[in-house]
């Protein structure tokens, strides 16, 4: 019987579920674009929880306190509202070559190659520092929530509301050191703060940041007068020290601190040589929970799984030497060679020719379009490109995805492997039996090892013998019994959307265990996994996810020809929910990674909760033609393995899968599994079933 406890919590994830499906709707609503909403809980660094041009990142629980002018919902429209209006505000479409109404220029007439986009050549302004970005991340703050309160006046209630609130969080300048004194200035200032406390040596600085971005409530501000605003506020703020702190302190109104703007004080010249490794709002930063964290994307980038301070090296050296169409890591044979070499031989087109034949209409405008026919590259070792299948024009559209190969992070406290075994170790000594009995391949014994199943009877003679004459004897006395590898390699991709964060409903025989999709997909694994290692089936674990077509995600928990160490297991438990699933790239992949490995058998489980799905998979045909798109290219992509000596098997636990993949894939290559609580063994009864008919 469901307990009330657990009744809650369902009634809890569902609830939160409408909640996203809903704000992800608004803010489509707000600036046309489809994004990924994904929760995160305190604790984290800020950087981890960076917004891209797909995904939103919102805390799990709305920062209300019993001093709140605002409802969780609220709040959360405010945030949503926020970001929605960065992008119709233009804050990612910068052109540092554009003028604009209300500052005199003091951007360099020379701003960098202009092949390179603007947003990569930002940082240069500022000596590619993160200060720089940070600031101008701040500013665009401020003329986005003025720009808010103007444009949608029945917001300006609970968005003033939340803005108040963000105000009793922040530090008091009082306690930082110069620069950040300054800094937390500004902050207070975008969030409509009125007071400020600060020391009295501190009220030029800051009045002359004030006089710079009050400007920037001007309607006419666009996201090239934030830049110039930016510029000027560095200009203050690197000639502040970047320690200590004033002890005398008093309150001062900003109203108080209002001068004129004197541009012949500024040396923009010099500014980014001075500024070059300027820290940015680390350490002492309190972050605005409703406004994006200045992340990647702030310089140009899709991805934020690293901070802006591990991304700015490489967008510096980036604009310094254009890669773009050198030789930067992407030929044929490293990220896309399974997927052309396929593409002539399954589709017969060509797939270097972009598709000109277009049957739906598409439901997007003309710069959509060239969006999506902008190539990928791989900007880095571990990055590697391949075509997409587009079903509805039956060719392939070339370089379109970019896959992330990424370590998986250990979690030692994790024992869910050692769990699965307890709770289904009855199965293992079934399922190694059934494998030994398809193709019995026999042992091998070493003898006089130095460790192994049992002692060499000959080698410990051999060793009393030594002891008795006083010779030294030989550590070597035993004998290793060792099970001869089979000629198979077997990969495992799990599926890593959000939607395996799903709570299930409770087992009546296990009452208040909570246990979610990504569990069960853990469990599966591991009771297979242990019989391969026992019976000697080389084998490797990956977890998938995707973000759009620029970030499509394949963490490595083990490789194919990796040992299975505790290490291994301790990545399992490390798996967590993320984004959506793009599952043809990760097929395709694992496909490429098969192919380098010396096995007769080669075979591929790719384990999923659902259907194919990302936010920008097919949505050029509109969403009525995204579930057929994505199936088209996922069954392709399951075809191409095939045909590259694989056998893949697709196996999903929804109840209707049948219904969308039926019509697209083999008959033999799927598997539906009704009830996602019977996987584990149902994953242990395919693969003994596969590997009898191999």
């Amino acid at each position: 019987m469901t307990t009330l406890r657990e009744t809650a919590e369902l009634e809890i994830a569902a609830a939160g579920d409408r909640t996203r499906h809903s704000l992800a709707l608004y803010y489509r609503a707000l600036c046309g674009d489809v994004c990924s909403l994904v929760p995160y809980d305190d604790g984290s660094s800020p950087w981890e929880h960076a917004d891209t041009e797909t995904t939103v990142w919102l805390p799990r629980e709305a920062p209300l306190d019993d001093h709140a002018e605002f409802t969780a919902e609220e709040w959360y429209q405010v945030a949503m509202t926020h970001r929605a209006m960065h992008r119709t505000l233009g804050t990612f479409e910068l052109d540092l070559d554009l003028e604009e109404p209300l500052f005199a220029r003091l951007r360099p007439s020379d701003t960098g190659d202009p092949a390179i986009p603007s947003l990569e050549r930002l940082a240069g302004l500022f000596g590619d520092s993160v200060l720089g970005v940070h600031v101008f991340a701040t500013c665009e703050d401020l003329r986005i929530d003025a720009a808010t309160d103007r444009l949608l006046p029945g917001l300006a209630r609970p968005a003033k509301a939340v803005h108040h609130g963000a105000l009793h969080e922040r530090p008091q300048p009082a306690t930082l050191f110069p620069r950040a004194a300054a800094i937390e200035a500004l902050v207070r200032y975008s969030l409509g703060g009125s007071i400020v406390w600060a020391a009295s040596v501190m009220h030029e600085p800051i009045a002359r940041v004030l006089a710079v971005a009050r400007r920037l409530r001007d309607p006419r501000a666009t996201v090239e007068s934030s830049v110039e605003a930016a510029l000027r506020i560095c200009d203050i703020l690197i000639g502040l020290p970047a320690e200590g702190a004033h002890r005398s302190t008093h309150q001062v109104s900003f109203a108080d601190l209002e001068v004129d703007l004197d541009d012949s004080r500024f040396d923009i010249a010099t500014l980014p040589e001075r500024m070059a490794d300027a820290e940015g709002f680390a350490g002492w930063y309190h972050p605005v929970a409703y406004r994006d964290w200045p992340g990647p994307r702030y310089v140009g980038a899709p991805a934020a799984d690293a901070s802006l301070e591990a991304f700015l090296p490489q967008i510096a050296q980036a604009t310094t030497v254009r890669v773009h169409g050198g030789d930067n890591g992407d030929e044929d044979t490293d990220g896309q060679g399974a997927g052309r070499t396929t593409a002539q031989t399954a589709g017969g087109s060509d797939p270097s020719a972009a598709p000109d034949v277009r049957p739906l209409v598409p439901a997007m405008g003309g710069e959509a379009w060239a969006d999506l026919e902008t190539r990928m590259t791989s900007r880095a070792p571990n990055e590697f490109v391949y075509s997409e299948w587009d079903p509805y024009t039956n060719s392939y559209r070339p370089d379109f995805t970019r896959v992330r190969v990424l370590g998986t992070p250990v979690k030692r406290a994790d024992h869910s492997h050692y769990r699965a075994l307890a709770r289904y170790g009855h199965l293992v000594g079934r399922l190694v039996r059934e494998l030994e009995r398809v193709r019995p391949d026999g042992r091998t014994i070493s003898r006089r090892a130095p460790y192994g199943d049992d002692l060499d009877l000959d080698a410990c003679i051999d060793a009393a013998i030594d002891l008795r004459t006083g010779v030294e004897p030989s550590d070597r006395v035993f004998t290793d019994l060792r099970q001869r590898r089979r000629d198979v390699a077997v990969v495992f991709a799990l599926d890593l959307s959000a939607s395996t964060a799903v709570v299930l409903p409770p087992d009546p025989e296990a009452p208040g265990t909570v246990r979610s999709i990504l569990d069960l997909q853990r469990d599966a694994v591991s009771l297979v996994a242990q019989a391969l290692e026992r019976v000697g089936d080389e084998f490797g674990i990956y977890g998938f996810s995707g973000s759009g077509r620029d970030d499509v995600r394949l963490s490595v928990v083990k490789d194919v020809e990796e040992r299975a160490t505790p290490a291994v297991w301790h990545r399992l438990g490390g798996l967590t929910p993320d984004h959506t699933t793009r599952m043809a790239p990760a097929i395709r992949h694992l496909t490429r990674r098969l192919r380098d490995v010396e096995a007769a058998t080669k075979i591929m489980f790719v384990i999923s909760d659902g259907r194919p799905f990302d936010i920008d998979y097919g949505q050029q045909y509109g969403e009525e033609a995204m579930l057929g798109y994505s199936v088209g290219d996922t069954a392709h992509a399951l075809r191409e393995a095939s045909d590259a000596g694989v056998h893949p098997y697709l196996v999903t636990v929804d109840p209707d899968g049948a219904d969308y993949l039926g019509s697209a894939c083999e008959p033999g290559s799927y598997r539906v599994i009704a009830d996602a609580k019977d996987l584990p063994e149902a994953l242990a009864a395919l693969y003994t079933s596969v590997r009898g008919t191999l």
